[in-house]
């Protein structure tokens, strides 16, 4: 019987084999239920006790879609009144608290990132040009020197920081392999050290190295999204594998 990797070659084929391996160890998906069976005090109690016994037994916290199609989180510290939280909302908020989002994102698209983006329960935001990544280059700048920082990665069509277009929606399987895949390129590293103290123009050959980074980011997000088509929505049943 032949695989349904064979009509791949190369890097795409090796690609497609390292999503394969990630849906193996991918987490399982959250429980998705209807928020309007959660509605009025009892409801919100329910809905704390169906997120507890999901996180007992070690699976991700349930969501709640309610008629429009928008999920939320259901929560609470203890300190506040149960409730539920728009999902994207809350994390477009976690990414405007991030100090080193902020200085890597023109004040222009701030608040943006996650805007206009489908809600499905299984996809993630990914960065394809990792904001811990870049934070070497940005430590210590003033915000005019950040913002020619970002110029300079725009004017060489790359886009950072928490810019929309620096966004890639993928599935868990998808998201693993991509980080798998830049992990396996040495490429992204986290642990560059920081350039504070350095001035805006020595920095530039140091961006300049990222640069041709953040484009082989690119062809794996872009292999894994064209891939994720076929493999994701019945590529097998398709071609009579």
């Amino acid at each position: 019987m032949p695989n349904h990797l064979d009509h791949f070659k190369g890097p795409l084929k090796e690609l497609l084999h390292n999503s394969d391996q990630a849906a193996k160890k991918a987490k399982p998906k959250p429980r998705v239920l209807n928020k309007a069976e959660f509605s009025g005090t009892k409801g919100r109690a329910d809905a704390d006790v169906a997120v507890r016994t999901d996180q007992d037994q070690g699976l991700p916290k349930p969501q709640f879609r309610n008629e429009q199609g928008d999920l939320f989180y259901h929560q609470s510290n203890g300190k506040t009144q149960n409730q539920f939280i728009n999902r994207d909302k809350k994390n477009q908020r976690t990414l405007d608290r991030s100090k080193r989002g902020q200085i890597q994102t023109k004040d222009e698209a701030k608040g943006t990132f996650l805007k206009g983006r489908e809600q499905r329960v299984d996809t993630h935001a990914h960065h394809v040009a990792p904001v811990k990544a870049l934070g070497f280059l940005f430590d210590g700048l003033k915000p005019d020197e950040a913002r020619r920082m970002i110029d300079h990665f725009e004017k060489r069509g790359i886009y950072v920081g928490n810019d929309p277009r620096n966004r890639a929606d993928l599935d868990s399987t998808q998201h693993i392999s991509v980080h798998d895949d830049y992990v396996k390129k040495g490429i992204l590293k986290y642990n560059h050290a920081s350039l504070a103290g350095m001035s805006l123009k020595d920095r530039i050959k140091f961006a300049n190295v990222m640069i041709q980074e953040i484009k082989e980011a690119k062809k794996s997000v872009e292999e894994v999204m064209y891939s994720g088509s076929f493999l994701h929505e019945g590529y097998e049943e398709s071609f009579n594998f």
